[in-house]
């Protein structure tokens, strides 16, 4: 019985993405049912949903990938980890940082680029795990400090 090509890709990543994130030192489950999530990561008992996604080359920019992630909404997935299959890499980017669009990663080293081109792409070697769990716990705490501040009574009311 032949398999879907999409589907072993996409399991390939699921369990690549896991072990990427046990090796952050993070406990990992993984989603049974219709979630629009793959995975959460459990790092410091925060707990984040992870939406996997293989990246797609382009195939005129063989250094160039992207994940499609027009179809979540806020409040849907956390952060969202690319696999690149082709060179066995893993990358992670917060929704907030993507939202409901697409997103665009370069795998070129820093120094074989410009210093403009360089500061303009998005580079693998900058999109860690530490990088999006920083970004994820920085927008939770600006949305709690919103919250409290927006709840607080008014003085002289």
């Amino acid at each position: 019985m032949n398999r879907n090509t999409g589907h072993v890709d996409g399991e390939e990543a699921e369990l690549a993405v896991a072990a990427h994130l046990v090796r952050q030192g993070c406990r990992v489950s993984h989603t049974h049912g219709l979630y629009k999530y793959d995975l959460v990561a459990d790092r410091d008992d925060e707990l984040l949903r992870v939406q996997v996604k293989k990246a797609n080359q382009n195939n005129e920019k063989p250094w160039k990938y992207r994940l499609f992630t027009e179809q979540y909404q806020d409040g849907q997935v956390d952060v969202f980890a690319g696999y690149i299959v082709e060179e066995d890499n893993v990358f992670y980017v917060a929704f907030d940082e993507v939202g409901e669009n697409n997103f665009r990663i370069n795998t070129k080293d820093r120094a074989e680029l410009s210093d403009h081109n360089a500061s303009e792409a998005n580079l693998l070697e900058d999109y860690t795990f530490e990088r999006a769990f920083r970004q994820y716990m920085n927008n939770t705490e600006t949305e709690e400090q919103n919250k409290t501040s927006s709840s607080d009574p008014v003085e002289g009311q």
